[in-house]
């Protein structure tokens, strides 16, 4: 539930009791848990050192599990470790010793005989030679794990092995030094490996393991120009996707983790097995989300093999002058269409009205595309007694703007809801820290200079202040006075959310101590920029300023429908030129 003090406050408690009744297997077993805590809130060298505590008792106690497990918790903590840093060498340090305590855990459970134990050590070391691009050894330890699986018969284990060897040979299938040969033979494993996916994930009906390999085939086939089954494992990614974001089966997984607690409760499952449950679930969630951000991101992808897909069927209707206009509205009814799915998944990912109204009572969220999809978007999360909101203006519009969009909320998921930074000016050089690598931006020259231009506030309610920090788009507060309102501007960072000259550079923290009444507004480029007017120009930032001046006497609904209806009287029979978003916020 993300209640960490609650948790560590009530492991304490059943610690105490422990060492009381001189329980030593229910000791290590709390200070086990009480790491388990420390390391999902990153608190790395806490969460080791009370898995050597437990590791300390498992050893008086001859308890080879407890050991392996214990072994295996801290290997996780290194793999984490060496997962964040930039500098190559402390990454490569903590990868060894992750694989180190991996191997140590996995020797205990050969000797006991733990099958399930060895399977996930070596499903553990092979996702450390993936990061450390040790292809062939990661190979080695998936087939290792895999003969297990099966041994055991865990389908689930080895769908998910399979699903990880067709992604595997797409990632060597990309490798610079290799002839078209070895690319097609890379590129057909994985076909073969992911088929093999899907078919086991169909056979336990395991939804979420068909979607990923669903995924993982579309992409081989685009690779392979199969086009056409490509779109047809694109259309099992959507209706796969579309099963698991169903509002019926939201209903069924909450009901099932009710009934779990109450079950649990009822029964009096010793204490070990409670966490492990309670771990499971959180998985399961983690993995729920994950999956929803992929299919946001898969959703796009689809787009644009259908695009090509158009571009092939246009060119073949090329020879027959005849019939282009019919085949050419079809392509174009299909490609609409299909973009118009993408705009539904846009919208779920978006923070719904409900949401936004619990945590800010008085706003508005004016928000324009001027295509079916945005590349603007806008996202919040209340934390730990913080609101964080954040308007966002990403390169392009329509649907190369909503690939970015899709991206920079799977981050700030990442960064804030996961990792808790509630620091303003961290989240942005995070964020940036992200783009660059998965965009694979390194200054040099013809690669894409993509990016966001965003504002990002952070409402701390109890102390009445705002943190403020912005990549080009400032933050305009508007205060009362004497004479009315007096408009405070704070200027953004002249830079980026992605590759740029000053990139070593930290982004400002801003912070205002905030009044009763205050009203304060971010907003993207979009609608400053609308053109209109007698002489088709711009409207201007500093029209927009005085615009949002004027209206300061007005609720934030009426605010909300006095800039709607502005900018239209202001376009007339223009064409909207850019996404247009504007969120305001009453104190």
């Amino acid at each position: 539930q993300g209640s960490y003090e609650k948790a560590i406050e009530y492991f304490l408690k059943a610690l105490k009791i422990n060492e009381e009744l001189g329980d030593k297997q229910g000791m290590s077993t709390c200070y086990n848990n009480i790491g388990i805590v420390h390391k999902d809130q990153g608190s790395y060298d806490k969460a080791i050192s009370y898995y050597l505590k437990s590791l300390k008792i498992s050893e008086e106690l001859s308890d080879k599990k407890g050991m392996s497990n214990s072994y295996g918790n801290i290997g996780n903590v290194h793999y984490y470790q060496g997962s964040s840093p930039k500098d190559p060498k402390v990454r490569a340090e903590k990868f060894d010793k992750a694989i180190e305590y991996f191997f140590k855990s996995l020797k205990i459970s050969e000797e006991i005989g733990d099958k399930m134990g060895m399977s996930n050590c070596y499903m553990s070391i092979s996702g450390i030679s993936l990061e450390q691009g040790t292809y062939d050894k990661a190979i080695e330890y998936y087939l290792k794990a895999l003969e297990i699986k099966e041994e055991i018969g865990d389908k689930n284990g080895i769908t998910l092995i399979y699903q990880s060897i067709a992604s595997l040979n797409i990632t060597l299938a990309d490798s610079v030094a290799l002839t078209e040969n070895q690319r097609l033979n890379y590129l057909n494993k994985a076909v073969e490996y992911g088929n093999k996916a899907i078919k086991l994930a169909r056979e336990i009906e395991a939804i979420p393991r068909e979607n990923d390999a669903a995924n993982t085939l579309m992409r081989a086939c685009k690779k392979l120009g199969k086009f056409k089954k490509a779109i047809e494992f694109a259309e099992v990614f959507i209706s796969t996707q579309d099963s698991m974001f169903s509002e019926e089966k939201t209903k069924a997984l909450t009901e099932m983790q009710t009934k779990y607690e109450t079950e649990k409760k009822q029964q009096q499952i010793e204490l070990q097995e409670t966490q492990i449950a309670k771990k499971d679930i959180e998985i399961k969630q983690q993995k729920t989300l994950r999956n929803a951000l992929m299919g946001g991101l898969g959703a796009f992808v689809i787009i644009i093999l259908l695009v090509v897909y158009a571009y092939f069927q246009k060119k073949k209707a090329n020879i027959k002058i005849t019939k282009q206009k019919d085949v050419i509205e079809k392509q174009k009814e299909e490609i609409t269409d299909s973009i118009r799915y993408a705009k539904r998944i846009q919208s779920a990912v978006l923070p719904p009205d409900e949401m936004l109204a619990e945590s800010l009572p008085e706003y508005f969220v004016l928000f324009k595309p001027k295509d079916i999809v945005s590349g603007d978007f806008y996202w919040m999360k209340k934390l730990n007694g913080y609101t964080v909101i954040t308007a966002v203006d990403c390169t392009g519009h329509g649907v190369p703007g909503a690939f970015m969009s899709m991206l920079g909320i799977a981050f700030l998921n990442e960064i804030i809801r996961k990792k808790e930074v509630t620091r303003a000016c961290d989240v942005l050089n995070e964020l940036r820290h992200q783009i660059k690598i998965t965009l694979r931006q390194e200054g040099k020259e013809g690669e894409a200079k993509d990016g966001m231009d965003m504002a990002l506030c952070v409402i701390d309610h109890k102390n009445m202040k705002l943190q403020y920090s912005g990549a080009y788009n400032p933050l305009y507060l508007f205060r009362k006075n004497s004479q009315g309102f007096e408009l405070i501007e704070t200027k953004a960072d002249r830079m980026p959310i992605g590759i740029y000259l000053k990139e070593n550079e930290s982004f400002s923290n801003h912070e205002i101590q905030l009044q009763k009444d205050d009203r304060f507004y971010i907003f993207s480029d979009g609608y400053a920029d609308q053109i209109g007017g007698k002489d088709s120009r711009k409207f201007m930032a500093k029209y927009f300023k005085k615009l949002l001046l004027d209206i300061q006497g007005h609720s934030m609904p009426e605010q909300k429908e006095k800039l709607e209806t502005t900018i239209a009287d202001w376009m007339q029979d223009e064409e909207q030129v850019d996404d247009i978003l504007v969120v305001g916020v009453k104190v």
